[in-house]
């Protein structure tokens, strides 16, 4: 078992990216498991080292939406 505290659905994202993806189990190899959608909308799943990835932190910022 690999040592990791992630569990199916969790957000995750790669340490050198800014994209958002589900980790989605553990591969055959004991990598981590995820997918997400690139900026075209083509869904995309890869395998990573658990050491390369850390949880989800959206961009900085906040968004007011007002009615007007």
């Amino acid at each position: 078992m690999a040592d990791h505290d992630l569990k199916e659905g969790d957000e995750v994202q790669h340490k050198t990216g800014k994209i958002m993806m589900i980790y989605i189990g553990e591969s055959q190899f004991g990598e981590a498991l995820c997918e997400w959608t690139d900026p075209s909308g083509k869904p995309q799943r890869d395998t990573f080292a658990y050491s390369a990835l850390k949880r989800y932190t959206s961009p900085t910022g906040s968004i007011s939406l007002s009615r007007g």
